[in-house]
């Protein structure tokens, strides 16, 4: 029995686009061993605590709420590692996306080991728990240094997450491998019969970085468009969305913001692809422009053929230029707001940037042109291990 692990601390499935990195990568990794083992959380009871879907074995391990963050963190390390140590005889290939999966897997030296670095604790966390001290986030640091110098490659989207970790962990450029992120190209469209006629759209999640405070700003300068609606299709319950609720009712857009949560793949691509465009209104701030990130959005905005507007920000800059995007300033809503009235009223222009998009996706940023660089990666790694 030849094993693979990959192992996260996140819930899969859910409708977040790390589950939808995490399900590409778990399908390649799967075609180099007779079993893939997946580790994730389990988030409540609607997800099976264990489950085998061929020959990927899922384990989730319950997201206690009733354990903090870092004790629940600390709890998944330790249960992680025992599980490798059950089967480490067999197992090839170690993947893991953060350090509560990666101390589990660095620590057994006969593992080869992948650290797929989307997105590092230190820099997201401050974002949730605003009041964490330095030292904390120091300890924080030396774990993730731990992680990056003990695996035996990086692998990571984004160029300037790539830069950043060879200036703030001195890891050497040649431990690291780029992997963008990836799209599939729907099918077929269908509108959804309960959408608006005339709407842009914003989707997934609404984390302070995302920028949809500037987004519904930006809703402010276009009132002279009285038709025009907001959809806003949350990757995450409804009732995260509250905080924005408040500043919908300050900017008077109760009537004008349609929100949707947690919708299917194929039924979010529909109101995608009719929407008059999409929106990544990235702020400029450490974790888009220090960290840097390869954001899903954009490249699923390109595969449905819908007109692009987003922040120009480098980690943008890396999937697409001012032939396939319309671009603004940062955290500027007033500039985002008139990217989306050159949308409204340039219907010809419009579609060049989508064709331009469209053609740009296909050439470069198809999952399976993706898995093809991870394949490569697995080669290598098995090789070393036998």
């Amino acid at each position: 029995m030849k094993r693979n692990v990959y192992a996260t601390y996140d819930v899969f499935p859910s409708a977040k686009g790390a589950s939808t990195h995490i399900k590409e990568m778990i399908l390649e990794a799967s075609n180099h061993c007779d079993e893939l083992q997946l580790f994730c959380l389990r988030g409540n009871n609607s997800l099976p605590a264990a489950q085998t879907d061929g020959k990927i074995f899922i384990k989730r391990y319950y997201n206690e709420e009733k354990l903090n963050y870092l004790q629940k963190a600390s709890l998944f390390s330790k249960q992680l590692y025992i599980d490798v140590q059950k089967n480490k005889e067999t197992i090839q290939v170690g993947h893991f996306r953060d350090i509560w999966s990666g101390m589990g897997m660095v620590m057994e030296p006969s593992i080869k080991t992948i650290f797929e670095v989307n997105a590092l604790t230190s820099l997201e966390l401050p974002y949730r728990y605003p009041n964490l001290t330095p030292s904390f986030l120091q300890k924080l640091r030396n774990l993730e240094s731990q992680c990056l110098n003990k695996a035996d490659i990086i692998i990571t989207p984004s160029n300037v997450t790539k830069e950043y970790l060879k200036s703030a962990y001195n890891i050497h450029e040649d431990k690291i491998t780029l992997i963008p992120n990836g799209t599939h190209i729907p099918n077929t469209f269908e509108k959804p019969e309960d959408a608006p006629d005339k709407y842009i759209i914003y989707f997934g999640a609404i984390q302070p970085w995302q920028g949809v405070d500037v987004l519904l700003k930006a809703m402010t300068y276009l009132e002279d468009f009285k038709d025009l609606k907001l959809v806003i299709c949350l990757s995450v319950k409804e009732r995260a969305f509250k905080p924005f609720k408040k500043l919908i009712e300050k900017l008077n857009l109760q009537e004008r913001v349609i929100l949707k949560s947690k919708l299917k793949k194929s039924e979010l691509y529909n109101y995608i692809h009719f929407a008059e465009a999409s929106i990544a209104p990235l702020k400029a701030c450490d974790r888009n422009i220090t960290q840097g990130c390869s954001p899903l959005k954009i490249l699923e905005t390109m595969a449905c053929k819908t007109a692009l507007i987003a922040s120009e920000l480098p980690v943008v800059n890396e999937l697409v230029s001012e032939k396939e995007a319309l671009l603004f300033e940062p955290d500027r809503e007033q500039d985002l707001a008139r990217c989306i009235r050159f949308i409204l009223d340039s219907p010809e222009k419009k579609v060049e940037y989508v064709t331009n998009a469209f053609k740009r996706v296909k050439k470069d940023f198809l999952w399976n042109m993706q898995k093809e660089k991870l394949k490569k990666v697995y080669e290598k790694l098995i090789v070393a291990h036998e």
